[in-house]
């Protein structure tokens, strides 16, 4: 008989609170932050705030910064690699960013040139994936 008590306690101890069947977990939200304009070999800050209902995220996997001309778009990714790893990205010239508050990641950038430039963002945390982008006009 303490033998099948064991067991149960064992059971009961063990046991830990799970999402409901087909419950999905909570989204992230990636708000991003950079200006519209920017004037050539000028530094401006491009930011990003990253929250988890409606908490800041602090402890993000992957914040990177990937900055392009319109007219030299990066190629896509194959369906065989799948996604974009973090060296992928920074060999394509990805900036990784630091946070600065919480839940706000921020990089540094210089437009070298004029032109409509691309700023996507790739933020991972968990099994979530989100890369927004905005567009920003260097004059």
């Amino acid at each position: 008989m303490s033998f099948i008590m064991l067991i149960i306690l064992t059971a009961a101890c063990s046991y830990q609170e799970q999402n409901a069947p087909g419950e999905m977990p909570v989204m992230i939200k990636v708000q991003l932050m950079v200006p519209e304009q920017a004037s050539p070999g000028e530094a401006v800050s491009l930011q990003l705030k990253l929250t988890q209902g409606d908490a800041p995220v602090s402890d993000a996997d992957q914040v990177q910064f990937q900055i392009w001309n319109k007219l030299n778009e990066p190629p896509p990714v194959s369906p065989e690699e799948g996604y974009m790893t973090v060296e992928k990205l920074e060999e394509q010239g990805a900036l990784t960013a630091r946070e600065v508050e919480d839940g706000i990641y921020e990089v540094e950038y210089t437009f070298d040139e004029p032109g409509s430039y691309v700023v996507q963002a790739h933020v991972t945390q968990g099994s979530m994936h989100s890369m927004p982008r905005k567009n920003v006009e260097v004059k």
